[in-house]
């Protein structure tokens, strides 16, 4: 069986006598994951595996080139260390990290653990746009503008009332775009938001890559931000309850590197981060799908209405 590995934690390069696994997510596609216990001579290794519908090797090849780049495991901002890829599975293994989710701090934590965990998710965003290389396909401009359209016309499908609202949107979506930098690009994470980064006592460690590509800088930003936004909405009743958390974010990119134009394009950004997921809950008409699509459709307007303002 063909392997493709980096060395190997500490002891693992021992031969394993008992495995235990246990499924974590269940999507044939594009992935499944689940937890694997390895246990060897030396005690018990714990791992994640991830296996694909498709051969992604190439997960495994940007995970290699973000260690060497200064994301490696012993970092302060970091990523899970890249164990092996077994093509012939289409398995990639990755270190298992214990700490505290960003979620679950934002859900749950004081505001001052807040505070902590928005500034460090912050920091480790601007470190990663000024020192990650650039691997993948580009997100252009055009992909999100591509989406919101289909958005803005399942929701005036779905009622009629919303046609000249979804459409005034759509117009301020298009002429925001035209005041962009679309040349303006970093290497992209894809799905950066608090469910993916992992705190532990000195290290931030931001997970699942399998979305890496190149985008706007504001793109992942804008992210963030939503997510943390939405789960306001749905944990603490009110999109603004977390506004603090997200200045501070916002403030820590910046002083960490993240790139002096961001704010002109976070408003477009969000805008159209706004309008994304609920799809099927609007198609299958489930309960409480219009009071979402009412939301969507005002935060994105509120958003797009402030990419003009200084």
């Amino acid at each position: 069986m063909k392997l493709v590995s980096s060395p190997p934690p500490n002891g693992l390069g021992a031969s394993p006598q008992k495995a235990r696994t246990q499924v974590l997510r269940f999507h044939p596609e594009p992935h499944c994951t689940f937890e694997i216990d390895l246990s060897t001579e030396d005690g018990w290794h714990r791992l994640i595996g991830k296996v694909y519908a498709t051969d992604r090797q190439d997960v495994y090849q940007v995970m290699q080139a973000l260690r060497v780049a200064g994301f490696g495991p012993e970092e302060e901002f970091s990523i899970p260390r890249a164990v092996a890829y077994l093509p012939s599975l289409r398995l990639l293994l990755q270190e298992r990290i214990h700490g505290t989710s960003a979620k679950d701090i934002f859900k749950c934590g004081e505001t001052g653990q807040c505070a902590t965990a928005a500034d460090r998710c912050g920091r480790w965003l601007g470190r990663f746009q000024t020192l990650a290389p650039r691997s993948g396909g580009t997100s252009g401009i055009e992909r999100f503008l591509n989406s919101a359209e289909r958005k803005c016309r399942l929701i005036s499908e779905a009622d009629r009332v919303w046609v000249v609202k979804s459409e005034n949107l759509l117009e301020r979506l298009r002429n925001g775009a035209l005041s962009l930098e679309a040349n303006l690009t970093c290497a992209g994470h894809g799905d950066y938001c608090e469910h993916q980064i992992v705190l532990t006592s000195r290290k931030t460690v931001v997970l699942d890559w399998d979305l890496y590509d190149i985008a706007h800088p504001a793109r992942d930003v804008a992210k963030f931000i939503v997510s943390l936004e939405r789960l306001a909405m749905q944990h603490h009743r009110s999109i603004r309850a977390l506004d603090s958390a997200t200045d501070i974010f916002l403030k820590a990119y910046l002083d960490s590197g993240g790139h002096p134009r961001v704010p002109v394009a976070l408003p477009f950004y969000k805008a159209v981060f706004w309008l994304k997921g609920r799809t099927k809950a609007i198609q299958t008409r489930a309960p409480g799908w219009r009071e979402q699509a009412e939301i969507m459709l005002g935060e994105s307007l509120r958003n797009i209405a402030r990419i003009n303002c200084p």
